[in-house]
């Protein structure tokens, strides 16, 4: 060891080489960079915690796949949770109305706007949309949310039962039907020519800016977080309770079972009763010898939001007229005398500068409606473009024992739940569409003669979104020729089951 001695100079200490020193800058600036990575890394995982809580409310374990792998709508749709007072110390049972309440919001804002804008056909469409979409979004807040039970004051829908879990999922899956209407009809506005016109289809454009994302989360969430356990998907459930017997209720006869089993049985009845036997509420007569000459008349003379059945009996005739039924008009039936007697004749075409939405002969909105022994049609002929016979929107509708007769796009199964029995459905391209959970059971189907380059597509199903509860069932009925198709020999044509009008159509 060496000694400092007084006077001598200090020991000298080994020198490190220019390797060594050029090691230890390296570790020190290593060192630095992982401190600072560390303090970012912190500060952003505090940053986005309340937006992981939202997701892991959003997601877990149970939602559907297409969610995950649709990275901007989970985004927005956990931006859209933590703007929601409570929703960071919120439970599932109460994410689910939350988020129905919030896109209800949006699209109320959106309506309220769009009053501002007047003029186009496009944008009395939309405003007629969004009013049905938002009292849809109303009714699903209302149906799963109960009145407080203690002091919490929570809402349930964690248990919500199947029913109901049914009925939301198909007003969901029409609200979100309803802006795809709208947003098809002000993408297929021609506005070209026209200034304003164009800057209020812009104007209506952003006012819709992510509602569509909106509606397709709310549905997702609640099919994910709202609906009871089980191993059958909600829309299978849907279509099973269509097509239910409805011989399980007690208090049913028998002798007048008609699936599908939200059926009353008094309808039952009426469906299936001599029209001898029928007391209506109004006759509509062409001679005169009734309560109204046309069928117009009668729908408007209808009481609204009714909640008793009210007949309409419509006499041996044929009824040149348009007729729209509408939201208010609820559980309104048309009894003719059998199709082909009383007949409902329309032709109005998309060539005739309407949209396909207002083509039709017949157009139903209201809720519980009923047809029976009738004919729908529409004569805008073979050359011309889109031509609607029948259109329905409204929830729990039946038709039964009625013909529907066009060309291009004869049945419009617009949204919600329908059931179609003992039906003739006639047309050459697209004959049965729309994104309805609609079920046709023991009908004819017929293909009519085509144009040239044209094909026969029987069922062409609209859904959108992988969470739909939509879809076309047709059950144990028949594909022929019309007679027009059937006089051509010697010539094949090929007739397609169906095809998906949309990225997610779905036939069985």
């Amino acid at each position: 060891m060496a000694h400092i001695k007084l006077g001598s100079p200090e020991p000298t200490r080994p020198q490190r080489g220019c390797a060594q020193s050029t090691r230890c800058r390296r570790l020190l600036i290593l060192i630095s960079i992982i401190s600072v990575a560390l303090a970012v890394g912190l500060a952003v995982s505090l940053t986005i915690f309340a937006v992981r809580r939202s997701r892991s409310h959003v997601r877990g374990d149970a939602v559907p796949g297409a969610l995950r792998h649709r990275a901007h709508d989970l985004t927005l749709c956990a931006t859209e949770l933590t703007t929601l007072p409570g929703a960071a110390a919120a439970g599932d049972a109460d994410l689910v109305p939350m988020s129905l309440n919030g896109t209800r919001r949006r699209v109320a804002d959106a309506l309220y706007n769009a009053t501002a804008l007047a003029g186009s056909r496009a944008i009395a469409d939309c405003l007629e949309m969004l009013d049905a979409a938002g009292e849809l979004l109303e009714r699903s807040v209302r149906a799963i949310t109960v009145a407080p039970s203690n002091a919490t004051g929570t809402a349930a829908t964690a248990d919500t039962d199947t029913d109901t879990a049914g009925d939301v999922m198909t007003w969901l899956s029409a609200a979100l039907t309803y802006y795809d209407t709208c947003h098809d009809s002000l993408q297929q506005a021609d506005a070209d020519d026209d200034k304003d016109r164009r800057r209020i289809k812009a104007q209506m454009l952003q006012y819709l800016t992510n509602l569509g994302e909106h509606l397709s989360n709310s549905l997702a969430i609640f099919k994910a977080l709202g609906t009871p356990g089980g191993g059958i998907p909600v829309h299978n459930q849907i279509h099973q309770r269509l097509l239910a017997s409805s011989n399980d209720d007690a208090n049913t006869n028998t002798d007048v079972s008609f699936p599908p089993r939200w059926v009353e049985p008094s309808d039952r009845r009426l469906l299936v009763a001599e029209a001898a036997d029928i007391v209506p509420d109004m006759v509509v007569a062409k001679d005169g010898n009734g309560t109204h000459m046309n069928i117009t008349d009668a729908v408007e003379a209808a009481p609204e939001y009714s909640s008793c059945r009210v007949v309409i009996y419509v006499k041996a005739g044929v009824y040149t007229e348009n007729v729209k039924i509408g939201r208010r008009k609820t559980n309104l039936m048309l009894v003719g005398d059998g199709a082909g007697d009383t007949v409902v004749v329309g032709s109005l075409s998309v060539q005739d500068q309407f949209k396909t939405f207002h083509t039709a002969t017949l157009s139903v909105s209201g809720e519980g409606f009923m047809m029976r022994d009738m004919t729908v049609e529409n004569r805008a002929g073979p050359a011309k473009p889109q031509a609607v016979a029948l259109l329905v929107s409204g929830d729990h509708a039946v038709v039964y024992r009625c013909a529907v007769l066009g060309y291009q796009d004869t049945l419009y199964a617009h949204a919600q739940r329908q059931f179609y029995r003992d039906c003739e459905v006639a047309g050459k391209v697209d004959v049965v569409f729309g994104n309805a959970a609609a079920v046709l059971q023991n009908c004819t189907l017929r293909a009519r003669l085509l144009l040239t380059q044209q094909k026969n597509t029987v069922t062409a199903q609209g859904r959108t979104d992988p969470n739909h509860s939509t879809g076309i069932s047709v059950h144990g009925c028949r594909l022929l020729p019309a007679p027009d198709l059937a006089a051509v020999q010697g010539r094949t044509r090929r007739t397609w089951g169906g095809r998906g009008s949309r990225t997610r159509g779905r036939c069985t």
